[in-house]
C-alpha cells in the first residue's frame, strides 16, 4: 500500500497513550500485566470484535493491539470499521497473531494494520514496538 500518511510517535512519559488489547481473556490478561509493568497504565480490553467496537465509542484508543483470531467476526473487519470512523483514523493499528505467514501480512496491512506482533509478546519487543514511529 503505498499510503504516505504519517501515523503519530508515541512516548508514554509525553502523552497518554490509550491502549485496547482485542484478543482472548488469557493473552488480554497477560498483555495488559506487561503494558502495565512498561508504564502504559490507560488500557482496557475486548474479547470480541463486536465488543471492541463497541468499547472505542467511549474509550478512542490511541492503539489497539488486535488479534487476528476472533471468536466472531474477522479482525480485518474490525480494522476495516475502526479506519472508518473518523475519530479513529489515526490509532495505531498492530496485529497479533501467532501464525506469521507472509500472505496475512498483506491483508493486514491492507485493513491498516502497522505491524505484526507475534506471540507470546515480550517486553522489550513491545516496548519498541509501542515507541517507533511506524511510518
Amino acid at each position: 500500500m503505498g499510503d504516505s500518511r504519517r501515523m503519530p510517535s508515541f512516548d508514554p512519559s509525553l502523552e497518554p497513550t490509550r491502549v485496547l488489547i482485542v484478543d482472548n481473556a488469557e493473552s488480554s490478561a497477560s498483555l495488559e500485566l506487561l503494558l502495565h509493568e512498561l508504564g502504559y497504565s490507560t488500557t482496557c480490553t475486548a474479547s470480541s470484535g463486536t465488543s471492541a467496537l463497541q468499547i472505542v465509542e467511549n474509550f478512542s484508543p490511541t492503539v489497539v493491539l488486535l488479534a487476528l483470531q476472533l471468536p466472531d467476526m474477522s479482525a480485518y473487519d474490525v480494522a476495516w470499521r475502526l479506519r472508518e470512523r473518523t475519530g479513529l483514523r489515526q490509532v495505531r493499528l498492530i496485529a497479533l497473531t501467532g501464525d506469521y505467514e507472509h500472505a496475512y501480512r498483506d491483508l493486514a496491512r491492507r485493513a491498516g494494520f502497522e505491524r505484526f506482533l507475534a506471540k507470546p509478546v515480550s517486553g522489550p519487543v513491545l516496548r519498541t514496538l509501542l515507541g517507533a514511529d511506524l511510518t
